[in-house]
């Protein structure tokens, strides 16, 4: 009898967010949507200004919130890859983004604004995390640097 590997710590968390249902995994896209669409249209004057005093923090927020929906959509398309092209949902985060900054402008009464960089650090963010996460899901290894 052959004895079983050990699983790492990847291994055991692949495994794991693989085994959650698909509706949770798309309750948690909407629920980071929702989350996105309330911080993007919040004032900002509710943000700490000690934000606003870091070159780029803005632009790695702006990242990693749509790399983190851009990481949602690829897990929650698991299951349903051979369904739908490849490029549909990291085309509709990157589209989210735009509406966001789009109603910014439109809503807000010119108290936020529309930002091509914003737009393009969401871009960043939801392709880079969407690669990311369905490397990580599809069992390779990602090379260390």
């Amino acid at each position: 009898m052959a004895q079983q590997q050990p699983r790492s710590f990847l291994q055991r968390w692949r495994i794991r967010l693989l085994a959650v249902p698909t509706g949770f995994r798309r309750w948690a896209c909407a629920i980071h949507m929702a989350l996105i669409a309330v911080l993007s249209l919040l004032p900002a004057w509710r943000f700490p200004p000690s934000l606003a005093q870091i070159p780029g923090a803005d632009k790695w927020a702006h990242v990693a919130m749509y790399g983190v929906l851009g990481a949602l959509f690829r897990w929650a398309a698991e299951l349903e890859e051979a369904r739908s092209p490849r490029w549909l949902l990291p085309a509709a985060a990157i589209g989210y983004g735009l509406l966001m900054e789009i109603l910014q402008l439109t809503l807000r009464g010119g108290v936020r604004t529309f930002s091509w960089a914003d737009a393009v650090a969401n871009g960043v963010g939801a392709v880079g995390f969407w690669w990311g996460m369905g490397r990580f899901l599809q069992n390779r290894e990602i090379p260390p640097r």
